[in-house]
């Protein structure tokens, strides 16, 4: 009788393999159930925290215009601009000019992705943006302009303004060949960003 019952080793591993298949199966239907859920959980966070990148808006390039940023660097009309719109996530502005060294100027407006966004999400992506990508980038408050906003250094100067639950980023840089760019005046630099976001703000 004992030999009868007595399972080969080939028995034995094939009896092992179709228990594991079973139990692989049975996770499997358990990690498909709760697939949806995850991805749910997922695009939650991302709705509610996500600022990589930017949105695209039809009218980005009319929040800043030509005509504004001629204004703002007092830019004469015989200043070549060439304006650039990344797939309605980002408009840009680009002039040269030429003296002992070769510069060009550059103007960017882009929007944090997301849709329109409470107090509370603002100020939570604020604090995040703060530890995270302005880390290290002489980050400083600036007042008088949207609900709140900061100037650093980053891509050459950088002016990130909240106004009523967006947040936008007006960019301007200078390159300067051959040698190292030019030192800019940040106050400056500031104001006349500070002067770009406010006509954003107004045509939002």
């Amino acid at each position: 009788m004992k030999t009868l019952f007595k399972l080969s080793r080939t028995t034995k591993i094939m009896l092992a393999v179709f228990l594991i298949s079973i139990s692989v199966s049975c996770k499997d239907k358990k990690t498909q159930k709760d697939q949806p859920k995850q991805l749910d959980q997922i695009e939650e966070l991302e709705n509610e925290e996500s600022f990589a990148g930017s949105s695209k808006r039809k009218d980005i390039c009319q929040l800043i215009t030509e005509e504004d940023v001629r204004g703002v660097f007092s830019l004469s009309d015989n200043v070549e601009i060439k304006q650039k719109k990344n797939r309605s996530s980002s408009c840009s502005y680009d002039w040269e000019a030429t003296g002992e060294k070769f510069e060009r100027y550059t103007v960017l407006l882009n929007f944090a992705k997301g849709k329109k966004r409470t107090n509370s999400q603002i100020d939570k992506i604020w604090k995040n943006q703060n530890s995270t990508v302005y880390k290290n980038r002489e980050l400083q408050k600036v007042s008088g302009v949207g609900d709140k906003a900061t100037w650093s250094n980053l891509g050459g100067g950088q002016l990130r303004v909240s106004s009523d639950g967006f947040i936008f980023y007006v960019s301007h840089s200078v390159m300067v060949m051959p040698g190292k760019d030019k030192p800019n005046d940040t106050k400056e630099m500031i104001d006349r960003t500070k002067d770009l976001a406010s006509r954003v703000i107004a045509e939002m």
